[in-house]
């Protein structure tokens, strides 16, 4: 069974980290930042410290000796939960299912309605995923350029510049009907069709991410457009509705506004080929694609049905 990373643990984890592989799972901002890779011992030490950090934390140990770890806890609301880091030892992989499974448990207890994962495409956890209640949503390819002033001067000058704004909590109500309207339904069934679901699920590019929205002249909101940028990258998502099709280079040029001269990523799910293609064309490499997948921890109604009942 699984149970939390504890303080005296820190020094197993020095061992684990020689016995273990890359990381099976990742965050999008660890997607974005080249994929999972090697545990981190340091962090993950200083986790064990933390008198908060370690309750997102927990390991499969046996006779003290640490098998898999494994990170997870809300994306932005407390309604879902996320798989952000699992390490298997190597002579224990067959241990992600039973992880995978037992998570839920705490997740659920938290008042989760469902848990996501990702997971490289064709990675043997996806495979285990699947046998633990995960489904797979869509596949996203993550795009790499590695110069963001080249992007731009590939861009051009815009024929007119895009009146962007900073996003607001009043304006979640409309983002999540422009979600309605640019996501395929099965997507959505999955993903959470309420609003609090929605805001719950939705994924940030780290703490300083910026946020901007475009908006449209019947009031809607017709674009987002997320973007963090570091010293030693740049990272983006847009998002558009089908009236702003047109404006897509120019969104992806605001998205691009106040980089540095910096590598610059982001992530495009497949129901999104027009703008694969237009970053292609910008110079854009694809580096790794990713399965997104989600377990439901709770069962929705599906529509109310009148019954009798007698009162006494």
């Amino acid at each position: 069974m699984i149970r939390h990373l504890h303080p005296t643990d820190s020094p197993g984890l020095l061992q684990f980290s020689q016995s273990s592989g890359r990381g099976e799972t990742c965050t999008l901002v660890g997607a974005l930042r080249g994929g999972p890779g090697g545990f981190p011992t340091v962090k993950y030490a200083s986790i064990a410290l933390s008198p908060r950090a370690w309750q997102s934390c927990w390991v499969e140990a046996h006779r003290g000796r640490i098998d898999a770890v494994l990170r997870a806890g809300p994306r932005s609301g407390p309604q879902a939960w996320e798989v952000g880091e699992l390490y298997l030892r190597k002579s224990k992989s067959d241990l992600a299912l039973e992880l995978l499974e037992q998570i839920a448990i705490p997740a659920g207890g938290a008042g989760a309605h469902r848990i996501f994962v990702r997971v490289p495409v064709h990675s043997a956890v996806s495979d285990d995923a699947r046998k633990a209640g995960y489904s797979p949503i869509y596949r996203e390819t993550v795009y790499r350029s590695e110069s963001a002033h080249s992007a731009i001067a590939s861009l051009g000058p815009p024929d007119h510049a895009l009146q962007m704004r900073p996003k607001t909590k009043a304006d979640d109500l409309a983002l999540f009907r422009m979600h309605n309207l640019t996501t395929p339904l099965e997507i959505r069934m999955k993903m959470g069709q309420t609003s609090q679901d929605w805001i719950a699920g939705t994924e940030q590019l780290g703490r300083k991410t910026s946020e901007w929205v475009l908006d449209l002249p019947e009031g809607d909101i017709g674009a987002l457009v997320q973007r963090n940028s570091t010293r030693s990258g740049h990272m983006f998502s847009v998002n558009w509705s089908p009236e702003c099709g047109s404006d897509l280079e120019g969104l992806v040029t605001a998205a691009l506004a106040d980089s540095k001269d910096v590598p610059v990523s982001t992530v495009v799910p497949e129901f999104k080929p027009a703008l694969s293609h237009l970053l292609v064309t910008l110079g854009f490499t694809e580096q790794a694609q990713y399965e997104v997948m989600v377990k439901p921890l709770a069962q929705t109604v599906a529509e109310a049905q009148r019954a009798f009942a007698a009162i006494s």
